[in-house]
């Protein structure tokens, strides 16, 4: 039979050293540490396969393309080189471990039904080296047929931990739309014929031209939507992560509530003082201007009896205020003339001068009365204005002392909420998902009456599928393997009566990896046609850990046991190449022929992980 052998994987980039882990011919093992970039060679390996997308990571941001070189059945070396954006292939015969620096010998299209008269798509080169090209599988109840593609084939070959550990049946994927295309090509493996002779539906044809339409349009939103989530947890994570924020949110509310509470009594209590403050300083701003015009009017008197006074003692002095010669014509007693003037005149000239003097004093003393209390109630007013003074500022203190004490509230709250938002707006995202994809399942035609059931999986190849997958958990001395059969109605495989679904993730971990290999080596003994290798990452990590207080479950002797037995089946009885992607370490005594990749996560002793690090 034909097969294909992986020889490496590099990545390239400028500036960097390149990212490179060789495959052996047999059994490669890379093991170590944990976030070293174990499962991310799986996924590159997946990528330069066919796969649409690689997950981004930033140890990966410096680098441009992806070399994944091979050994074809004629026993020639490829290499093929792909952005790590995806899109079309590059193929150099020859292995390449760094950057070719030539034309490639051709082009290849990243997806089967992309290829044309002048381009080969990878998934037909494959197939055509392995002897699968040209041959169809069944995709619907209604028989409709699609091409056999190799990412047919690495669904079957290609284990990564999500799918190693799930509860689907090993040969499906759980979407209702794909099963019947992938029970087709389980059958194509194990039986070596295709579905290009069922026969098909008359009315299928017309259907499919009117649902196409909305099938392509619903298939393509719904791959954009899924590309958005290649790297967000799942809806149950999600919603537990939901939880947690608003409750989060909720404490944070709470103790803003809290502050802004005591931060509003200090800030009525401000308003209130500056209120005071106010109210006071124009009352000073008035007594001011009082004191001010009295204080001229007190001036104004006292000029007045100055000059009354000056009258007085001036009159006295001369003698103006005395009976003699008139002050007025300058006539002797004995010639004054009462007509004209009197001496009573100028008496009474001295009494009125001394009645203004009288007058004036007492509206002085009026005033100066007054003054006095304006300059009391001033005193008070400015003593009470800087105590506001003193209180506003305090109270101000106390606000700025709040509002620092919110600042990181309100910062944190806003992280949390926007956190909170894009959570929501992913599960918004699964929950369109799903309801398209209950949408797509309407627009698919019904299944046609009186239509020819296809042959489906023979119970006489699958009873030998389960006696070899038998004899690989036999091999592994799985305590559970007393019986193994693999259930048509089901698509599962059963193993001691019980569904590998139905049991825990360790159990069907290594189960799924049985049930590859098994597979894998069912075709390599009877010379059917496989791709030759497989992956798989991470079959016996969860294996080791039952459930606690379970008494039942494997021993920590019992999974040594398995795990060695495990990695001496491959190194010397699996006929294929296998990559095995592990936290643990293998048994120190397998072959020379076992390429053993180890990584450390340590600067100072081994190799890193996959990307070197940074001096």
């Amino acid at each position: 039979m034909s097969k294909l052998r992986l020889t490496h994987l590099s990545f390239i980039g400028k500036g960097v050293p390149d990212a490179t882990v060789e495959f052996g011919s047999g059994l490669t093992v890379i093991y170590g540490a944990s976030d070293t970039g174990k499962s991310y060679i799986v996924e590159a390996i997946d990528f330069m396969l066919g796969r649409k997308a690689l997950k981004s990571i930033p140890e990966a941001e410096p680098y441009s393309t992806i070399l994944l070189s091979m050994i074809l059945p004629d026993d020639t070396a490829l290499t093929l080189e792909r952005s790590i954006q995806g899109g079309s292939f590059r193929a150099y015969r020859g292995e390449f471990m760094s950057a070719p620096n030539t034309a490639p010998d051709f082009t290849l299209a990243a997806a089967h039904g992309q290829a044309s008269s002048t381009k080969d798509s990878l998934s037909g080169f494959l197939l055509r080296q392995i002897g699968l090209d040209g041959r169809q599988i069944r995709k619907n109840k209604r028989n409709e047929t699609v091409p056999l593609s190799f990412r047919n084939l690495c669904f079957l070959c290609i284990i990564d931990e999500t799918k190693m550990q799930a509860a689907t049946p090993p040969a499906l994927s759980g979407q209702y739309t794909t099963a019947t295309a992938e029970i087709s090509t389980l059958k194509l493996l194990l039986q070596g014929d295709d579905d290009s002779a069922i026969a098909q539906d008359a009315g299928a044809v017309e259907r499919r031209k009117i649902g196409r339409g909305k099938a392509e349009v619903l298939e393509v939103v719904i791959r954009d939507l899924k590309e958005t989530l290649l790297s967000a947890d799942g809806p149950l994570e999600l919603n537990e992560q939901l939880s947690r924020l608003n409750n989060s949110i909720q404490e944070h509310t709470s103790a803003i509530d809290s502050i802004l509470d005591s931060r509003t009594g200090v800030a009525s209590e401000h308003a209130s003082a500056v209120r005071v403050y106010s109210n006071h300083q124009a009352r000073l701003e008035e007594v001011s201007e009082l004191i001010s015009r009295f204080s001229l009017l007190l001036a104004k008197y006292d000029s007045d009896l100055d000059r009354l006074e000056m009258v007085r003692e001036a009159g006295s002095l001369l003698g103006y205020f005395r009976p003699g010669v008139c002050v007025f014509c300058g006539a002797e007693v004995e010639h004054q003339a009462a007509d004209v003037h009197s001496a009573e005149e100028i008496s009474a000239f001295g009494e009125s001068v001394l009645v203004e003097i009288q007058k004036t004093s007492m509206l002085r003393e009026d005033l100066l009365s007054t003054l006095s209390d304006l300059q009391t109630q001033e005193q008070r007013l400015r003593s009470s204005i800087l105590g506001s003074t003193a209180t506003i500022q305090q109270l101000r203190q106390q606000i700025n002392a709040f509002d620092e004490e919110l600042q990181p509230q309100r910062v944190a709250i806003q992280d949390l909420v926007n956190v909170r938002s894009d959570i929501e707006s992913k599960l918004a995202t699964y929950a369109q998902i799903e309801k398209l994809e209950a949408l797509r399942a309407t627009v698919q035609p019904e299944d046609p009456e009186n239509l020819p059931t296809p042959t489906g999986l023979n119970e006489k190849v699958l009873i030998e599928l389960a006696a070899s997958i038998k004899e690989v958990l036999h091999q592994w001395s799985v305590p559970i393997a007393d019986s193994v059969t693999y259930s048509k109605s089901a698509n599962d495989l059963f193993v001691g009566d019980q569904a590998r679904g139905s049991r825990g993730k360790g159990v069907r971990s290594i189960l799924h990896a049985a049930f590859t290999l098994g597979l894998a080596q069912y075709c390599f003994d009877r010379d059917l046609e496989h791709p030759g290798f497989v992956v798989l990452d991470s079959p016996l990590i969860t294996y080791r850990e039952p459930e606690p207080g379970v008494s039942e479950g494997p021993s920590e002797e019992e999974f040594a046991s398995v795990a060695d037995a495990f990695y001496f089946y491959i190194d010397f009885q699996f006929d294929g190449q296998c990559i095995v992607v592990e936290n643990t370490d293998p048994p120190a005594n397998l072959s020379d022929e076992v390429k053993l990749v180890h990584f450390t996560k340590r600067r100072d002793f081994g190799r890193y992980g996959f990307f070197p690090v940074p001096v």
